[in-house]
């Protein structure tokens, strides 16, 4: 489970969830892509199937984002609860179990917890590097996010805000072109082939 851990951190980074059992003596985490990414939450379910951590089944359906007012088709799966996940449900979860972003997440995002975070949560975009769709957390949180990865990387880091269709605002994090090509040698070696992140 060990060898996991980091490659579990950048994917609660990116779109995977994880919550405690009623009684908060277990901790499970859920894995959910669009159906564009089969390829990838397959390699992924069987990675983790060699992890010692057991999963359920994997299931598709269809899901309204509310946010930009769209359906989407997607793969979904989760592990069973189990209290090998307790330090990463300390490690991402608020008192009263939201999914937040703490200082000390800088200790644990080497170059394969990023590689997966950028996997799971990245989208290239036209002009070169890539963004982070980091929708889901604050910009107080964005904000450290990118101080971690200009002071870990020497990744040059912008926020771009992304409207949804009640007009709410979503910050989200770009890094450019030649960020993404300097630290390349560092993320290609944890890229399964089939990742939708072409970066080579």
């Amino acid at each position: 489970m060990e060898k996991f851990f980091k490659l579990l951190v950048g994917c609660l980074l990116g779109d995977a969830h994880i919550r405690r059992n009623k009684d908060g003596s277990e901790s499970y985490i859920t894995f959910e892509q669009t159906i564009n990414h089969k390829e990838y939450v397959l390699s992924l379910y069987q990675i983790l199937s060699q992890s010692g951590l057991k999963l359920k089944e994997i299931k598709y359906y269809a899901r309204d984002d509310k946010r930009h007012a769209s359906v989407n088709n997607s793969i979904y799966f989760r592990t069973e609860a189990t209290d090998l996940l307790n330090p990463l449900a300390n490690l991402f979860l608020s008192v009263n179990e939201k999914k937040i972003i703490k200082s000390d997440i800088e200790k644990y995002l080497d170059p394969v917890a990023l590689a997966y975070w950028i996997c799971d949560d990245g989208q290239l975009v036209k002009r070169g590097g890539i963004t982070l769709c980091t929708d889901s957390y604050t910009l107080p949180e964005v904000e450290l996010l990118i101080q971690i990865l200009e002071n870990k990387y020497k990744l040059k880091c912008t926020i771009h805000i992304k409207k949804g269709i009640s007009g709410n605002e979503y910050h989200r994090i770009y890094i450019g072109r030649k960020s993404l090509y300097e630290i390349k040698p560092l993320l290609i070696p944890h890229m399964h082939k089939y990742l939708f992140i072409q970066i080579a």
